[in-house]
């Protein structure tokens, strides 16, 4: 199953049965099945800023089914583990027995918690065994303890080399193509000479095209590909706009635009040059205004749609481009349903036909280890003319403010070396279904029998713990870049998948 990005939050929260995490919360209640006195009801890193900050709010879970401890999301890559003080509660046990390999060595050692709590214990080589005796010395259960590590940058956008696809079509060399959302699926037109098709896809991640051949009008511009929220657009190359149901029949419009920022609901926005100067007009036809000076009036990137509380009607932007006196620019423009104006006060460096799309990446709170989502604008690639001639790019840019102020990434958003810089290229965003169907530890996880521990083994003073149910599925979402052409006007014959990693993970909260 796809949807359309973003349908919801990225980052369920996780609920009740058989998995007891270990952070204190006095609204939360433990819940586990019947193991006697042998039951761990809590579990903490003690703190220790020159390890990890707030390493004692990092979360675990106590799987009382399976007798396994851990923290599903893995602590920052790089962080050591060699020597944590641990905090353990336990059901009133008499015998509580850590057993790791000593560091350094090859040799196991065992540590008497009850009476060593502050020594430190080796999570570098491995799990540690935790075995717990009853009061009354009867009964024993050993649990196995993870502390996880990240082993890649999970905050790292990252580009599957191995999910790089050639555009969908019939041609094996296609001269141009353009690719534009529409009611939930991806439609790609590419043009071979005189032939075109049009490639419809509803689940990106599987890739499942169906293929027509399209007559489009003549002279057709590709690159003026649009969709509204109920029809195509394409314009010739006199400018005369022509519009489609379906994207296979066309009819004119009788409308004249020389430029087409893109779909506002059931409204096309653009630009027109007339005898006296440029104009600001819509399909259907409203009012016109002049363009105001420095307002791209080509090379715009793609029209990003959106809501604000601080207005009635949907607010329309897109960033870069070049304008009327032809000079390449790098800022944002909006649009509030009756006209146009600058909202950048902090632009990206001056490009046109930039790659533009909404995203989230991820926010970590360094006081609890929670991830919440961040929304974001991100910019990539471009050109722009240089001493040297017309040079592309593959800078990538972010906005947290809707197109405000700009910034370059860091190096974890930046794309990677195997992917050519470009430009013109369409970038979309489709959430696909995430499941943990093959995972073992976790996907085994049983509900718990659901009665509370017995009044006479709380610990004192009562540790209560959250119960939570581990996620069998969620949707993460992919981004899908489409074409983009080199500094010569080359199309690049590809499709690139990408994804910040830990969209991937299964979400915890």
């Amino acid at each position: 199953m796809t949807k359309r990005f973003p349908l919801y939050s990225l980052f369920a929260v996780l609920l009740a049965v058989a998995v007891v995490g270990c952070n204190s919360d006095s609204d939360n209640i433990v819940t586990e099945g019947d193991f006697g006195n042998c039951s761990v009801s809590s579990f903490n890193l003690t703190r220790n800023d020159k390890v990890l900050n707030r390493l004692d709010s990092v979360y675990f879970s106590i799987d009382l089914v399976n007798a396994v401890i851990f923290n599903a999301d893995s602590l920052p890559k790089g962080t050591k583990i060699d020597k944590l003080v641990l905090k353990i509660g336990t059901s009133s046990a008499s015998g509580c027995d850590l057993t790791f390999r000593k560091l350094g060595t090859t040799r196991d050692t065992t540590v008497n918690y009850l009476s060593s709590p502050n020594d430190s214990i080796n999570f570098s080589d491995g799990p540690v065994k935790l075995l717990v005796t009853s009061y009354d010395g009867l009964s024993k259960r050993e649990y196995t303890v993870k502390v996880n590590v990240h082993q890649v940058q999970p905050d790292t956008l990252f580009w599957d080399n191995a999910a790089k696809r050639t555009l969908p079509g019939p041609y094996a060399d296609p001269e141009k193509q353009k690719t534009v959302e529409f009611q939930g699926k991806a439609y790609c037109m590419t043009v071979s000479g005189q032939s075109a098709s049009l490639s419809v896809c509803r689940n990106l991640f599987d890739g499942d095209w169906d293929i027509a051949d399209v007559t489009l009008p003549a002279n057709a511009d590709v690159n003026s590909f649009t969709s509204s929220s109920d029809a195509f657009y394409i314009l010739d190359s006199d400018g005369n706009l022509y519009k489609s149901e379906d994207g296979m029949t066309w009819i004119s419009t009788g409308a004249r635009i020389d430029h087409i920022y893109g779909g506002y609901n059931g409204v096309i926005l653009g630009a027109r040059k007339d005898f006296d100067g440029w104009t600001h007009v819509t399909y259907p036809a409203s009012e016109e205004l002049a363009v105001p000076a420095g307002c791209p009036i080509g090379g715009t990137s793609q029209l990003f749609v959106y809501r604000s509380e601080w207005s009635a009607e949907p607010l329309a932007m897109f960033v870069g481009g070049r304008d009327a006196s032809g000079m390449v620019v790098g800022s944002a423009w909006g649009y509030d349903g009756n006209r146009w104006g600058k909202i950048s006060t902090r632009d990206i460096d001056e490009r046109e036909n930039i790659t533009m799309f909404p995203y989230f990446t991820p926010r970590v709170d360094t006081n609890s280890w929670r991830i919440t989502e961040r929304s974001a604008l991100i910019a990539m690639g471009g050109r722009y003319e240089s001493t040297e001639g017309v040079v592309v790019s593959k800078n990538v840019y972010v906005s947290y403010d809707q197109g405000i102020t700009w910034d370059e990434v860091s190096s974890y958003l930046q794309l990677p070396e195997y992917i050519p810089a470009f430009c013109g290229a369409q970038a979309l965003v489709f959430n696909s279904e995430m499941s943990v169907d093959g995972e073992t530890a976790q996907s085994s996880w049983l509900p718990s029998s659901g009665s509370h521990l017995p009044v006479w083994a709380n610990p004192e003073p009562l540790v209560l713990s959250r119960v939570s149910k581990p996620e069998n599925s969620w949707e993460c979402p992919y981004i899908y870049m489409f074409g983009g052409e080199d500094a010569s006007g080359r199309l690049h014959n590809s499709v690139w998948r990408g994804v910040i990693r830990r969209f991937s993970f299964r979400p915890l909260y």
